[in-house]
């Protein structure tokens, strides 16, 4: 049956739907190519309703002000995640995006933990995520260069990999989380703050930053993957984290603020720009009055906020264009902002160009906000009103709205808004293309006396007497059909099998299948992508079907693909299997545990340079001869790249010649356009050299763009 929600219940934490306002088209934001017309993924420059988690009851939402991808955690303990996707940001590789019509939804259960494990907070970087767990642990994912995820440096982490640190060995937990650009930070319960990543401008807290030359003219500084604990806070108990861009706030059980990191713009509020590698304490909220001290801090690119007790919002660093609060004239010290002075605060935050803060004033909710060059529409204003603003702003599309978190980011801001009339007035997004015109279960009218109810998610209509038992009269509240409230369920859409797969079911490793890799059909975030393993898990309940495309399904590579990877046409990925010596024709044989293979992806719909194939080949060479490959295969692709850089024969020929070589091993070619019949999966184990070559050439001859995966045979 059909139902309604009025109010939250009293047995739940406090949740609400999410709203969103600003730039959708994740790849392209801040970048030259987001000056776009509308299209399929435009600016909302009007509050809207996330329509894929309209059924969602969201009790926190969590994104930075350096961050183009968010998590929302439900009432359930699940993570939902969307935004972009680069560098493995939310744990898939070769991901450009995971679009906000179809979150990923990660449960704790999926990265090993026990059953009844909730993720309890969540914290993005520029380009990774944490997520933290009601046991204590916290996983992460993304970008990795600097050890920013707690791993051993490497270029990305994924998916999703648990954090080991000393907080394990004297039974703490992580209960927060926050991120830098290329830094995190851990809060335990008993108040302990860890930090790794770059320590650059002493974002680390531990008094260095390890700057040393390593060539001429050439510095680089301390990265530390193995989270360490921040100094100078021995005697405090940390109940709050926050992180900007370079540098990092924390507030102790007493309200006194103490900040680190970079302090350009003087953005610590510290009166200079001298970097403190130390935590050093804020003097504007160390007076002897407690009301006067801090409730609750936030960290922005360039600047910092903090809301005293008393519900006072203050500001330091640089947070406009021009004038006051600019380059030229930062707030050097903490200052009180005198517009909404009158205002009691309870929640604010500071995203790439925008201000906000929420509460009360004169006993009415109001949402303020401004900042300059919002040009995604952040302010969320609407289409007459500007997308700037100097001064603190009441957003009036936000008036109606019961808003009792908010979380900006680089380029879209969120909001948590308890259900009440004005949530159900906004508009959704994205828009239904097609609604309904009649009653989908009769597909009649039936006259006034029984007009159709509609879902407020899938805009379906139903008639009151064609619902199952059918009602009396309209539902007061929010009215989902069943169809949507199915998709609120604790086991609706489990991540894609990439993270059982890595971590098994019920924190146990996976155990796998003999055979080739499948690929899989990922309903959540619209996209196809391999089997990172062998097989099968066997305790997943049987091998899945071979993927074919779902009706209307997206298979995305973005036209930066390869985002900071100084634009290679390929994806080169590590592996730990080794071949068996003694010459190609041999069978390799697995090392346990067995993890991801070598792989080479190839886009012939992009142009084709020497220089980066020579370079994509030479890299998986070295990848191939540290793991003991054929002598033979190493001599032979040794001469590919030497003739390649030559120019002797055409690129794609040599590119052929270099798949043709694996022909002993399993070879996967899948093509990537979704209009071509599915003929193009062959496997060399029973083609041979001179086949697979054959077949290679007509498939590259044949369609715009092939995926080629290289994989050991079991």
């Amino acid at each position: 049956m059909a139902s309604s929600s009025v109010a939250n219940e009293s047995n739940t934490p406090k949740w609400g739907r999410v709203v969103l306002s600003g730039g959708t088209d994740w790849p392209k934001l801040g970048r030259k190519s987001d000056r776009v017309s509308p299209g399929e993924h435009p600016d909302l420059t009007y509050p809207h309703l996330l329509r894929s988690l309209r059924t969602v009851k969201v009790v926190s939402i969590h994104t930075s002000s350096h961050s183009d991808h968010a998590v929302a955690i439900d009432i359930h303990g699940f993570a939902h995640l969307w935004g972009r996707a680069s560098n493995s940001a939310l744990g898939l590789p070769t991901t450009a995006a995971i679009w906000e019509d179809g979150p990923l939804k990660i449960r704790p259960i999926d990265l090993g933990a026990e059953q009844g494990v909730k993720f309890v907070h969540a914290a993005t970087g520029r380009s990774h995520t944490l997520l933290v767990s009601s046991d204590g642990n916290v996983w992460t994912a993304g970008s990795n260069s600097s050890g920013q995820c707690g791993h051993d440096p490497c270029p990305e982490v994924s998916p999703f990999k648990l954090v080991e640190g000393d907080w394990l060995k004297t039974n703490d937990s992580v209960i927060q989380a926050s991120a830098g650009n290329t830094f995190s930070l851990v809060l335990t319960a008993s108040g302990k703050v860890y930090a790794f990543g770059s320590g650059e401008k002493g974002q680390l807290g531990n008094g260095r930053t390890g700057e040393h030359i390593i060539t001429s003219g050439r510095a680089v500084f301390d990265t530390e993957n193995i989270p360490l604990l921040v100094k100078g806070l021995a005697d405090r108990k940390i109940v709050q984290i926050a992180s900007g861009l370079q540098h990092s706030l924390v507030l102790d059980s007493e309200g006194y603020v103490l900040v680190f990191g970079c302090a350009g713009y003087c953005r610590l509020g510290l009166g200079d720009q001298k970097d403190v590698l130390i935590p050093k304490l804020v003097p504007a909220f160390s007076g002897e009055r407690e009301a006067q001290r801090a409730a609750a801090v936030f960290g922005g690119p360039t600047a910092s906020a903090v809301i005293d007790r008393g519900g006072m919002f203050w500001l330091a660093g640089k947070w406009k264009i021009s004038g006051d609060g600019s380059a030229g004239q930062p707030w050097t010290t903490f200052r009180y902002v005198h517009d909404i002075s009158a205002m009691e605060c309870s929640n604010a935050g500071l995203g790439g160009v925008t201000l906000w803060a929420v509460g009360m004033n004169d006993g009415k909710p109001m949402t303020v906000a401004w900042g300059q060059n919002a040009v995604n529409g952040e302010l969320g204003q609407g289409d007459d009103k500007p997308k700037s603003a100097t001064k603190p702003t009441p957003i009036e599309t936000l008036a109606e709205l019961d808003i009792f978190r908010v979380a900006p980011g680089a380029h879209t801001v969120y909001f948590l808004a308890a259900p009440n009339d004005g949530l159900s007035d906004l508009p959704a997004h994205p828009e239904v293309q097609t609604p309904p015109a009649h009653c989908l279960v009769c597909n009649a009218e039936k006259g006034a006396d029984d007009s159709p109810l509609e879902c407020e998610k899938c805009e379906g209509l139903y008639h009151l007497s064609c619902l199952n038992p059918p009602l009396s009269e309209i539902p007061l509240g929010e009215w989902f059909c069943d169809r949507c409230l199915s998709h609120a369920s604790p086991d609706y859409l489990p991540a894609p099998s990439v993270f059982q797969e890595a971590h098994g079911a019920g924190g146990e490793p996976a155990k796998r299948g003999r055979g080739r890799p499948r690929k899989y059909a990922d309903h959540t975030s619209h996209m196809m992508y391999m089997s990172e393993g062998a097989g099968t898990p066997m305790n997943s309940g049987g091998p899945m079907e071979l993927g074919t495309p779902i009706a209307g399904e997206k298979r995305d590579r973005s036209p930066d693909y390869d985002d900071d990877d100084a634009g290679s046409d390929y994806d080169v990925r590590a592996a730990t299997t080794k071949w068996e010596s003694g010459g190609t024709n041999k069978r390799p044989k697995m090392d346990p545990p067995l993890q991801p293979p070598l792989r080479i992806r190839i886009d012939s719909s992009r142009p084709i340079s020497s220089k980066r194939s020579a370079h994509t080949i030479s890299t998986f060479l070295s990848e191939y001869q540290s793991r003991e490959g054929d002598a033979t295969v190493v001599v032979q692709m040794q001469r590919l790249v030497k003739a390649l850089e030559e120019e002797k024969e055409s690129k794609e020929w040599y590119l052929l010649q270099f798949m043709a070589l694996f022909a002993p091993s399993e070879t996967i070619f899948h093509h990537l356009d979704a209009s071509v019949p599915p003929v193009s999966e062959y496997s060399s184990r029973s083609c041979g050299t001179k086949r697979i070559f054959n077949l290679s050439y007509k498939l590259w001859t044949s369609y715009k763009a092939i995926d080629c995966h290289f994989k050991e045979n079991i």
